[in-house]
């Protein structure tokens, strides 16, 4: 009977987390249709944007442009800060060496599409942006100034190309699984993010765990703020009026 009933709390369980995953996909959709169904096309324009210009990219990395995308977007831990500034907005685009274009696109397609569709364009960009120049200035702390018991990598590691927007895509996804009110989706996104770090423990894999703290810090203060903000609301609420008091 303990048997029995331990694998009967099992199958409970497990249905219980597989429903509750469904209702956060479900969700995920629904603000995917609304957006669709408010905008079209049009709710998707940051989206399709950098969808593009990671093509475009690709495109002249393997044409006579790879010089200039070298020069505008190869960013390299051994770069001076000023330059590495200059690049950052490049490298998001830029073709990752690890990373087939295909790959970079689903990222993008994933990550932004649904957290423009849920938060807008503008704060998209916003997240996005943070993760991408923390994860990817963060390389520079765990190559240069980092002990190896604190992540450090060897000084090979200063020459190697850091570009593409997984960073990004990894603070953004999680980021956006909090601000849906999807933990579970956010729980596979860090295993799956701690997984990929233990098997290739790499600066990538290092700037993506940097990249998902600093999207769990943007939901964390975002959702603080709303609730400070339904407070004050039902507190003004809350305190009657002048009017109604003499009506009173």
């Amino acid at each position: 009977m303990a048997r029995l009933s331990m694998v009967s709390l099992r199958e409970v369980s497990v249905r219980s987390v597989g429903l509750a995953l469904r209702c956060e996909v479900e969700q995920v959709r629904a603000a995917l249709g609304r957006r669709w169904a408010e905008r079209g096309i049009r709710g998707y324009l940051l989206t399709a944007a950098i969808a593009s210009t990671i093509v475009i990219a690709w495109w002249a990395d393997r044409t006579a442009g790879r010089s200039i995308v070298a020069v505008c977007c190869g960013e390299r831990v051994d770069a001076p800060l000023g330059i590495s500034m200059l690049r950052l907005p490049g490298s998001l685009v830029a073709p990752a060496a690890l990373l087939p274009v295909w790959g970079s696109l689903a990222q993008v397609m994933l990550a932004f599409g649904i957290s423009e569709a849920a938060v807008g364009a503008r704060r998209t960009l916003t997240i996005a942006a943070l993760a991408h120049a923390i994860g990817t200035l963060a390389g520079r702390y765990f190559v240069w100034y980092a002990p190896a018991v604190l992540g450090g990598l060897p000084t090979s590691w200063r020459y190697a190309l850091d570009t593409g927007p997984s960073a990004a895509t990894c603070g953004l996804a999680l980021y956006v699984a909090f601000v849906l009110g999807c933990p579970r989706l956010g729980a596979l996104i860090v295993i799956a993010v701690v997984g990929a770090f233990a098997l290739h423990p790499d600066l990538a894999g290092r700037e993506h765990i940097v990249a998902l703290a600093v999207g769990a810090t943007a939901a964390g203060v975002q959702l603080l703020m709303f609730r400070r903000a339904a407070r004050h609301l039902a507190t003004i609420t809350a305190v009657p009026t002048p009017a109604a008091t003499v009506s009173a």
